[in-house]
């Protein structure tokens, strides 16, 4: 690419009237346009290779040129500036005296949980689904925790792989200019790194703003869907035209940390590892309760769940938001993965789930907590809603197509896995159970399950406030609640709702 005018020869660069004091005009940025008309499908490139052939039919693509908007200054949080302030929000210690008051209530919470389970022990026929079910998901969180005990991050061992960074879009015009800025301020030398976005057909003004992040970062290459192709679609093309040889996918509304690129990589100094979680935190999460609950159980899932399932290689989901991946893994599953079809409809909705299985059936996969990033949770009840029955469409298709290779890893990540099948499933008839059909016959709540779950929330709530210092820890209760009342429920709608294969969070 030519080198731009310098201002001072510019003809323009003086305003009408302005003399030499004036401000010199920014020099031009030209990109070219790469479109195939058969797929409906362009590539815009600035100071990146000109791809010559469509990604998808290989045909040859017609190129014009174009002019990028001005470029404009990267935000201060975005520059590093606030960083250190933005980890201290994160992450701080809790008063002790605090700390040892709700400790104890935990304590006495699961002692009268564990009383209650082996004193009605030989009333175990009264409600024996709801007792057994109690004693097992107890277990079940428990193991959890001790798991999660033995858990280490991958160590830095200094390893620099080409990466390309990869961005599916749609309707994102408020926060992908932001996510695309801390993709090129996390750290990661610029020589090694490839950033690819893509627009999934937007109807906003999604593409114009990432043609303004183009101008201020040249090397970004903008893959544009002129109409909807869906989430897996676009990981595809972008995989396809990778040249890096990891793949880190970033949602359009995460933003990365310094050095979160470089950490999550670390792990793949193991040819057995095919695919590492980096660890995400909510970024709105004090805008309301909603997002002060996601928060805590972001939280629980990652450093809990993910970090127990990574002490034998075994994670479960490699999370859309932040994950990275053998680009050669991917290669060799992506044609399977993407034209995966159930209940006779292709499965857009289960992009990460679907992805990780066809991994995890030969590799390992790992979580990094050390590789930091936050993500923008849904903020009303309604974007929240669809965001989980979308989860639970993927969870429910993928933890069968799990089911039938999981038998040969390690027994203990495989039984949890199995107990994982059945519980969901069950979890609802234990509900009513416990808080209707006792009541009605004995005129009270089934003590065990009451107190059980009550007692768990209060210890994984209290764990995330240990850890963060974030005084919203209370509202993991509220998660529990309107999990009992509801989501629980979505296992059934998910199996009803199976053919929709929408992006589910907008």
């Amino acid at each position: 690419m030519a080198e731009p005018k310098s201002a001072s020869t510019n003809p323009e660069a003086l305003s009408a009237g302005g003399g030499a004091d004036a401000l010199p005009a920014p020099a031009e940025i030209h990109g070219n346009r790469c479109r195939c008309s058969a797929c409906r499908i362009a590539m815009h490139v600035a100071d990146s290779p000109k791809p010559s052939v469509c990604p998808y039919c290989q045909a040859k693509m017609t190129v014009t040129s174009y002019v990028l908007p001005p470029a404009t200054a990267v935000a201060q949080e975005v520059a590093g500036d606030d960083v250190a302030a933005k980890l201290r929000r994160l992450y701080a210690r809790p008063r002790h005296g605090m700390m040892i008051a709700l400790f104890l209530l935990g304590t006495g919470l699961l002692a009268t949980a564990v009383y209650f389970q082996v004193s009605n022990f030989e009333s175990y026929w009264y409600a024996p689904l709801v007792n057994l079910y109690s004693l097992i998901a107890g277990i079940f969180i428990v193991s959890r925790f001790l798991l999660a005990a033995f858990y280490h991050a991958p160590a830095d061992t200094g390893f620099e792989p080409t990466v390309t960074v990869i961005v599916p879009c749609r309707n994102e015009q408020d926060a992908i200019g932001r996510t695309i800025d801390h993709i090129y301020s996390e750290g990661y030398p610029l020589r090694k790194k490839e950033v690819v976005v893509v627009n999934d057909g937007s109807t906003d003004q999604t593409l114009a703003e990432m043609l303004k992040a183009q101008a201020r970062h040249p090397t970004l290459v903008i893959v544009d869907f002129e109409t909807n192709r869906g989430l897996c679609h676009g990981m595809a093309v972008a995989t396809l035209m990778a040249r890096g040889e990891f793949l880190v996918f970033v949602d359009s509304d995460t933003f990365l940390f310094p050095g979160a690129v470089r950490k999550v990589v670390q792990g793949f100094v193991d040819p057995m590892v095919g695919g590492i979680a980096g660890h995400t935190d909510v970024e709105n999460a004090t805008k309301n309760l909603l997002t002060k609950m996601q928060d805590v159980r972001y939280f629980f899932s990652y450093k809990i769940m993910k970090a127990a399932e990574s002490v034998f290689g075994a994670v479960s989901c490699l999370p859309g938001c932040f994950s990275a991946y053998r680009r050669t893994c991917v290669m060799h599953v992506l044609d399977r993965w993407l034209n995966t079809k159930f209940m006779g409809v292709y499965g857009d909705f289960g992009d990460d789930r679907s992805m990780t299985n066809f991994i995890f059936k030969d590799y390992r996969i790992l979580y990094d907590d050390e590789a930091l990033a936050t993500t923008l949770a849904p903020e009303n009840w309604k974007q929240y809603i669809r965001q989980q029955a979308r989860w639970n469409r993927s969870y429910v298709r993928e933890v069968f197509v799990a089911g039938k290779f999981m038998w040969r890893k390690h027994p203990v990540p495989a039984l949890s896995w199995y107990a994982m099948m059945v519980m969901p499933i069950v979890e609802p008839v234990v509900i009513v159970s416990a808080m209707i059909v006792a009541p009605i016959q004995s005129g009270a709540m089934t003590p065990s399950y009451v107190i059980g779950v009550m007692a768990i929330t209060l210890v994984w709530s209290l764990h995330f406030l240990q850890h963060t210092g974030r005084k919203h820890w209370w509202t993991g209760f509220i998660f529990t609640i309107t999990y009992t009342l509801f989501f629980s429920w979505q296992a059934y709608y998910a199996l009803l709702t199976m053919r929709r294969t929408k992006w589910g969070t907008r």
